[in-house]
């Protein structure tokens, strides 16, 4: 795209077009009348020398040209709308900030869709864009700005990131409810003599449950490893292997969830961000959107394992 010879102020044009594959719609999206949509997108299509839009009932669908185009023009839109924003001022019901978070998998599988809920009603137009980077990377993709929050574990080291806890999440035995364990309390050897699977986010290296067995003077050699605990809870459900899960997550899946025989140190979320931006107002409310989620679910846990006590 050759920006000497483009109106930048025609792109958010083509985005609302996209997104509403309606002109009347993204007429009134932009605030500007349907003709001057029509007369963007003419300029767009003389540019690009492809119709980018054509009729689809009474709609308009995109061409493969506006479907490549689309990446590389909303990717720079974002990181206007991010960059212009001032920092002074932050209205969320008003903003179209971008946010960039890394997460664990139970991390994001916790909070996430309560920070999707409380955006939707207070904040829509802003984005989360969420990924699951290497744990070695957390502090430099902080540092370079290219990420504005990381929730993980506690101990994760780096120059000039701050860093707060938010919650720490019990973890239980799941089996499936067919298991001939799976009405029975477990006992460390019943434990151990389970066949298992683990998650971890590593390709190598001990699991959490692997390095408890060594405690124990016990070895466990899991038969499937996995990054995410969905498919490995319905691994779980179809065969008679073993589960070491957060609680939450675990629960009203329909499988048996035991209590684990020995302590088992349940492990801390911590929320890290840089030091820089640490009085960017509109990354302080994301962080205490995220802090009070973080409060309410620790709320609801410590009700579910009351509930599963008495």
């Amino acid at each position: 795209m050759n920006l000497r010879t483009i109106d930048l102020n025609l792109l958010p044009v083509l985005e609302a077009v996209y997104d509403e594959r309606s002109l009347t719609r993204a007429s009134e999206i932009l605030r500007i009348t349907q003709p001057a949509v029509s007369n963007a997108l003419s300029r767009l299509r003389v540019h690009f020398e492809d119709p980018l839009f054509v009729r689809e009932g009474r709609g308009v669908k995109p061409t493969a040209m506006a479907e490549a185009l689309m990446p590389a023009v909303r990717e720079a839109l974002d990181k206007l709308r991010s960059g212009l924003e001032p920092r002074s001022v932050f209205e969320p019901s008003r903003s179209t900030r971008v946010f960039n978070l890394s997460a664990r998998d139970a991390g994001a599988f916790l909070i996430a869709p309560a920070l999707a809920a409380r955006l939707e009603q207070v904040a829509p137009g802003v984005r989360i864009l969420w990924s699951q980077l290497h744990r070695s990377a957390v502090a430099a993709e902080l540092a370079s700005g290219r990420l504005d929050l990381a929730i993980d574990v506690s101990d994760l080291l780096g120059m000039d990131m701050e860093r707060e806890a938010l919650l720490s999440t019990p973890y239980v035995c799941v089996l499936s409810p067919g298991h001939p364990q799976a009405e029975q309390a477990l006992t460390p050897d019943g434990f151990f003599d389970l066949r298992h699977i683990t998650v971890s986010s590593r390709r190598e290296g001990r699991s959490l449950i692997e390095e408890l067995a060594r405690t124990f003077g016990r070895r466990i050699t899991p038969a499937h490893r996995l990054p995410n605990y969905m498919p490995a809870l319905e691994i779980v459900r179809h065969t008679g292997f073993a589960l070491v899960a957060p609680r939450q997550i675990a629960e009203n899946t329909g499988l048996a969830l035991l209590d684990l025989p020995f302590d088992f140190p349940a492990p801390e979320s911590t929320l890290y961000w840089h030091r820089e931006n640490a009085g960017d107002p509109a990354a302080t409310w994301l962080r205490g959107l995220i802090r009070d989620i973080s409060r309410d679910l620790a709320k609801s846990g410590d009700r579910a394992e009351s509930a599963a006590a008495s």
